[in-house]
């Protein structure tokens, strides 16, 4: 067993000491449900890439050299079009 060191907030940390003996199981469990979803968004990033709408995905907000591109061109009515004409029970 090894020994990490974690800074929390004041409210986790109330939260988390009634569950002192079950840390170690809930960040396994914790750990595995993020990677799952982190695994997930991968699978859709790579979708979306895929269909070449979208060529580029920024990992983060705050990359300021991420290559730009304009909005995807897609067939069909605008969006826009689509909800006032569903709003008007036109759909």
């Amino acid at each position: 067993m090894e020994t990490i060191q974690v800074q929390v907030s004041s409210e986790l940390a109330q939260q988390l000491r009634f569950y002192a003996r079950e840390l170690p199981q809930i960040l396994e469990l914790g750990l595995r449900h993020w990677e799952q979803q982190q695994n997930e968004q991968d699978k859709v990033n790579q979708a979306l890439i895929n269909t070449g709408f979208i060529r580029h995905l920024a990992t983060k907000i705050e990359e300021p050299d991420a290559p730009r591109q304009p909005p995807p061109k897609l067939p069909g009515p605008p969006t826009s079009e689509i909800l006032i004409a569903h709003r008007h029970g036109g759909l």
